[in-house]
């Protein structure tokens, strides 16, 4: 009996060992191993966000608004009939002018003497005659500062131009033989800018938006747009802005503004000014190789 349960007992030992020696445990490989699966797995996902942030730039890109100036309305009513280069004098705003302080000791002692006296003038009828000088005010109409706004509606916003060219060639042709630049609102806040657009090569280049002084409108009439257009991605500059506009030198403005006043003058025999204009539309015609401004139509407010 007693080697017997010696026995039973030495073979249960062992069982007691095994069940402690084989419990699940983590270890540090097991807590490395773990950190570095779960780095990868947020360094996956910011990678995955910046994807999705670029090529969302690159599919729906940012078209910035140009920027608009507002401009009064021409003054209907102007102040005065000249201008004086000389300030108000008394003559103008007596009420300026203080009377001085014996002048008014003298008329307060003539005024208890039994001799009936009336105040001068200048004392008593100050603001009856202020703004009764002899000057004629200034004519020149309100405004912004300078010379005022002299024009009702702005030139670039009050013309429109429409061109049917032949080809894209024959629209290149006149471009370059108005020295007219298409140009491009550029992503990185810049113009660029394609001139001899009729040759093999444009002239391609860019500048700061604003140093831009010249006129400038976007193509919006008849197969202009489609061309402008055209001719951009033939230069290469299309792919770096959404805008695309036609930039029009100084002596083309002029040309434009003297061929509205002269249809102005010869329809109403120069009894009205170009505030009285609404819209201005020009056309081209092409005779031989030259490109000459029409005025095809005028609307009056």
């Amino acid at each position: 009996m007693e080697n017997s349960t010696s026995t039973s007992a030495t073979v249960s030992a062992p069982a007691s060992d095994a069940s402690q020696r084989y419990q699940l445990t983590v270890n540090s490989y097991d807590r490395t191993a773990t950190l570095i699966i779960a780095l990868l797995v947020i360094v996956g996902f910011a990678v995955l966000g910046l994807l999705v942030v670029y090529f969302a730039k690159k599919t729906f890109p940012i078209i910035e608004a140009i920027p608009v100036v507002p401009v009064e309305a021409t003054s209907q009513n102007p102040a005065g009939l000249a201008r004086d280069p000389e300030p108000p004098g008394v003559e103008e705003a007596p009420e300026l002018s203080d009377p001085q302080l014996q002048t008014v000791l003298d008329t307060l002692t003539s005024a208890v003497s039994p001799q009936e006296v009336l105040l001068s003038d200048q004392i008593l009828n100050a603001e009856d005659q202020a703004g009764k000088g002899k000057g004629q005010g200034d004519s020149r109409m309100a405004g912004p500062g300078g010379e005022g706004v002299l024009e009702r509606v702005p030139r670039w916003e009050r013309w429109k131009i429409r061109f049917v060219p032949e080809s894209t060639s024959d629209f290149a042709s006149w471009l370059d033989y108005h020295k007219i630049e298409v140009g491009v609102l550029g992503y990185d806040n810049s113009v660029h800018y394609a001139t001899h657009l009729s040759s093999g090569s444009p002239h391609v280049k860019k500048g700061p938006p604003e140093k831009e002084i010249r006129g400038y409108t976007s193509a919006a009439d008849g197969p202009m747009p489609t061309l402008t257009i055209a001719l951009a991605r033939k230069a290469d500059i299309a792919r770096l802005g959404p805008t695309v506009l036609l930039f029009y030198p100084h002596e083309v403005e002029s040309l434009l503004h003297f061929l509205e006043g002269k249809t102005l003058d010869k329809k109403f025999s120069g009894k009205r000014d170009v505030n009285s204009i609404r819209q201005t539309v020009f056309t081209v015609v092409h005779e031989g190789g030259k490109y000459a401004f029409e005025v095809l139509e005028q609307k009056y407010f």
